[in-house]
């Protein structure tokens, strides 16, 4: 059963480097781990010193969670995943030794309405949210919980967080929308901003700017810390729900199902820089340097970011569904086939493939019956939500 939320506004490091800190120690720079969807805080996809060798690779461990499984966090030895409740609302928290592929610590039922959650990383703290807009941190060694918070002001929360300087950052909608940044330490709410919509979109965070993007692109940036704005891609139309931002190459790489072609807007003043090819339901693109990777019709394409200019096509079995990642130049796409490549990043050749034995979902960025699906990376591992299972590979 597909539950879509209909909201309209008028709108004017390797993980030897990366261990279970302390919560609220320093930390190393998180490279080559996975700490929230589409990897990292720019959702670019791409991943540098994650441990994983060139392909091919084997399976290392396989577990069915029950129901439908989310993007998986990779750091700290740990791989963490939720997954819906198969006897009804609700999602389950799962921490998976990145070793063994069993419980590290004993699953944690998130509760809320519907089957969304979504997961962050950051600061040696793991971070929880879900459709109720109740984010809760936990101590990612042993499961402990160490604060939560209801964010206040909204009721409908399908925004991804993202942890970026001691901050987590998530969208609320409901009532127009909300974009939040809370305290990674305590859980207090430092800072709101109103938004058109405020679902769907998870912030895409750099030191100089927090991107988020709704209907008809209508696309904020807002400075870290104090919240104030910086630019407003303002298209003026109405409409409902959202789609992550990529960050990379100098632009902001926006989306949308209502008909408008895909953008790149200038990440510094928030104007259109170029448009690419896409359709409505495209996931987010790659951008390992100037090297995008776009899936678009069940087929994945290289481009080059300046110009756009395509330069390989691979087509697989037609039904590529995955957002793309790269990982230490290599792509790694999935299809609702069940089928799982890693390519060349600079080739398009397709080096090895495996069949994961269940589709592998695209990520459903508009309905709440099931969590936001991707593919994650880091400590040698390449991990793989597909359907109900979480599957892992590496050398």
């Amino acid at each position: 059963m597909k539950l879509r939320r209909t909201i309209v506004v008028l709108c004017g490091a390797a993980l030897s480097v990366v261990g279970l800190t302390t919560p609220g120690t320093a930390q190393t720079t998180q490279t080559g781990v996975s700490v929230t969807y589409q990897s990292n805080a720019q959702h670019d996809g791409s991943l540098l010193d994650t441990g994983v060798g060139a392909p091919p690779l084997g399976e290392k461990w396989s577990r069915d969670l029950g129901g439908d499984v989310s993007y998986p966090i990779v750091a700290g030895g740990r791989v963490f995943a939720t997954a819906a409740s198969p006897d009804g609302y609700g999602t389950t928290l799962y921490a998976v030794d990145a070793t063994t592929g069993q419980d590290a610590w004993a699953p944690v039922d998130l509760g809320g309405t519907y089957w969304w959650s979504a997961l962050a990383y950051g600061d040696g703290r793991l971070y929880a949210q879900n459709y109720d807009g109740v984010l809760t941190a936990f101590d990612p060694a042993t499961g402990a919980q160490l604060w939560t918070v209801t964010l206040p002001g909204q009721y409908s929360f399908t925004s991804p967080p993202t942890f970026a300087g001691g901050l987590v950052y998530t969208g609320g909608a409901g009532s127009g929308g909300t974009l939040y940044a809370v305290d990674a330490a305590s859980g207090a709410v430092r800072w709101t901003r109103p938004v058109a919509n405020g679902d769907d979109s998870s912030p895409a965070v750099t030191a100089d700017g927090v991107y988020v993007s709704y209907a008809c692109e209508q696309t904020y940036a807002f400075d870290p810390r104090s919240g104030d704005p910086i630019w407003h891609h303002d298209t003026e139309c109405s409409g409902g729900g959202g789609r992550t931002p990529v960050v990379a190459d100098g632009g902001v790489w926006i989306r949308d199902d209502a008909g408008m072609t895909p953008s790149v807007l200038d990440a510094t003043d928030g104007t259109v820089r170029d448009t690419y090819a896409a359709g409505g339901s495209s996931p987010a693109p790659a951008v390992d340097g100037r090297e995008g990777y776009f899936v678009d019709g069940g087929v994945l394409q290289e481009r080059y970011t300046p110009t756009l200019a395509t330069r390989w096509t691979f087509k697989g079995d037609g039904q590529i569904s995955t957002a793309p990642i790269v990982v230490n130049g290599y792509v790694y796409v999935g299809s609702e086939t069940g089928q799982l490549w890693a390519l060349n990043g600079a080739t398009g050749e397709s080096v090895w493939s495996t069949d994961v034995g269940a589709p592998i979902h695209g990520p459903d960025e508009h309905n709440v019956s099931q969590p936001l699906t991707g593919l994650g990376a880091g400590g040698g591992l390449v991990v793989v939500p597909a359907s109900h299972t979480l599957v892992a590979y590496g050398h």
